[in-house]
């Protein structure tokens, strides 16, 4: 299991340094910041820096900065890291399937299958807090089944550090212990351990949620109310969130399951676990299973109750799916090696049957042998097993699918805005300008990807400077452009060399968002209006390529004030 996992990890591994300007999609939020760790001084004043620094987790942040302390750059270790994760998140599952079952198969297909769940999606390569929820989770599982509570204790805790809405969800765990139901009543857990271990778990967790709260510079958290009025949670929206039909509740950010929880389809069977044990034909193996088993089921009703209870509070508690997904997908990965062993099992007895009965009375003898209940079952098992295995390569494409992205044709643009002083500030509406924090370590003024709108003191202000960048960008008044500069502390303005079409604003749906300031500015250029900025270009060109030209701020703004004035264009 574990030379499989490495296979994997060592797959990624190669699109993770396919080039130097490579980095996982989600990476470029959560990682570029650190880079502070290196170069204190990297992103003064930078909003964006700021806003995503004070979201990281604090064991997340620590992990990175002890990274830097000891010389490796974020960047490289957020390549380097999901290996190193997935390795002891497989180790967990199979010491957990085999704790539910004994039976080297049953482990051997739960590990592999979620290993191939996980690289199949972006959990582990993002190295960003949520690479670290399921060994974590894994470990509380684990401990808590084996009765070790000081190590239950210390996972949970680490969980809050790294993840915290997944420890809100083994806190529910352990509050499900202490309720139980038999002969249609409710029952009260008579074992002090179980309250000592929910007390000092809810205590631990509600310090660090609270001390981690009360540093936010950038709240309130966005209401319902107000979500739903704003085109950002809409269908196409940057943050879309409110969507129509069965699948928002299922798959969507406010769905119960993982996108990919049931990938590989042999994850499924662990849900057919419990309907597998019920059947009379499955007492023996009914008994093997490991009475700690229940430990799955409370983590499961704790999930879909935080999962409904996020619905209620949206967005108190952030998305929904975060509480639902993670653990049922835990809980199927670790479930469906059992679930196999007695599919196959019940499988064998019912060809070995079936043989008999087609065999003369002097072959019963041999027919009857539990050797050949061992052999169809062996049988079986092997080509499970071989499936299994050729699993990637039959049904996914690419695999690992895991969100990497080779930005070396932009290498002239990181290289050129590398070398402008540290303090220098973007401004820019192109897709292009969310690689230039991570590559280049300079601020840029927005960008799509760190567009985030979940709390309202950050929005609000990176809202304002989106639509005044619309406005300047396609504007033919000289003192707005001007202005906007200036206000800004803008140096230098990067655009796409298609920037100034009318069908440039409508092509991204980011922008489109702004209203009614994108839909002004289409008709505008449909009307025939020249941009000043555009007009600049000629003038205060730094440095341009065939898809996009970087130019010198001030040399606008004197272009555009010298304009304001009548006087002769700035050369």
């Amino acid at each position: 299991s574990l030379a499989i996992a490495l296979c994997y990890g060592w797959l990624a591994l190669q699109q993770a340094f396919a080039g130097e300007y490579v980095v996982q999609d989600d990476a470029r939020q959560h990682v570029f910041w650190m880079q502070r760790f290196l170069a204190p001084d990297m992103f003064p004043n930078d909003l964006i820096a700021d806003y995503f620094q004070e979201a990281a987790p604090l064991g997340y942040a620590a992990f990175y900065q002890l990274g830097a302390i000891l010389g490796v750059s974020p960047l490289f270790l957020s390549k380097i890291l999901p290996l190193f994760l997935s390795l002891i998140t497989v180790g967990l599952v199979y010491e957990i399937s085999w704790a539910l079952l004994p039976v080297p198969l049953g482990s051997i297909i739960a590990a592999v299958s979620f290993s191939q769940s996980v690289w199949y999606s972006s959990e582990h390569a993002s190295a960003t807090p949520r690479a670290f929820l399921y060994p974590i989770l894994f470990a509380f599982i684990y401990f808590l089944m084996r009765q070790k509570y000081v190590m239950t204790l210390v996972s949970i805790i680490l969980q809050s550090l790294f993840y915290p809405q997944v420890s809100l969800v083994c806190l529910g765990a352990l509050a499900v212990r202490l309720v139980g139901w038999k002969n249609r009543r409710f029952w009260w857990s008579k074992s002090h351990v179980n309250y000592a271990l929910f007390a000092v778990s809810f205590c631990a967790i509600a310090g660090i949620l609270l001390y981690a709260s009360g540093q936010s510079d950038f709240g309130p958290v966005i209401s319902r109310a107000e979500a739903m009025v704003m085109p950002e949670f809409q269908a196409n929206g940057r943050n879309e969130f409110f969507n129509d039909g069965l699948y928002f509740w299922l798959y969507d950010r406010g769905g119960l399951f993982h996108q990919r929880g049931f990938t590989p389809a042999t994850l499924v069977a662990g849900a057919l676990l419990p309907i597998l044990l019920w059947l009379p034909t499955n007492r023996e193996r009914r008994s093997q299973i490991c009475p700690q088993v229940w430990v799955l089921i409370q983590l499961l009703v704790a999930s879909i109750g935080l999962f409904f209870l996020a619905h209620l509070v949206l967005f108190k508690l952030h998305l929904p799916n975060r509480y639902s997904s993670h653990a049922i997908r835990a809980i199927l990965g670790v479930t469906c090696g059992v679930s196999w062993v007695i599919i196959l099992d019940n499988l064998a007895a019912l060809l070995a049957t079936i043989w008999r009965r087609k065999k003369t009375h002097s072959e019963n003898k041999i027919s009857q042998s539990p050797v050949l209940r061992q052999a169809i079952f062996l049988s079986l098992a092997t080509t499970l097993i071989g499936v299994l295995l050729a699993y990637p390569a039959l049904f996914f494409d690419p695999f690992p699918r895991v969100g990497y992205y080779n930005f070396s044709d932009s290498a002239k643009l990181f290289e050129y805005y590398a070398a402008q002083p540290q303090d220098t500030v973007v401004a820019s509406l192109s897709p292009s300008s969310g690689n230039i924090p991570m590559f280049s370590g300079r601020t840029v003024l927005v960008s799509p990807e760190h567009a985030l709108a979940y709390h309202t003191g950050y929005y609000s202000e990176f809202s304002q400077r989106v639509e005044d960048l619309i406005e300047a960008q396609f504007t033919d008044k000289p003192a707005l452009l001007s202005k906007v500069i200036s206000t800004y502390e803008i140096d230098s303005w990067l655009l796409d060399n298609s920037a100034f079409w009318a069908e440039y604003i409508s092509t991204y749906s980011w922008l489109m968002q702004y209203q009614p300031i994108a839909d002004n500015m289409i008709q505008q250029l449909e009307n025939g209006s020249q941009p000043v900025l555009q007009k600049s270009i000629l003038t205060c060109t730094s440095i341009s390529t065939d898809t996009w030209t970087a130019l010198d701020a001030k040399c606008v703004k004197i272009f555009a004030d010298n304009l304001s004035d009548g006087l002769p264009k700035a050369s």
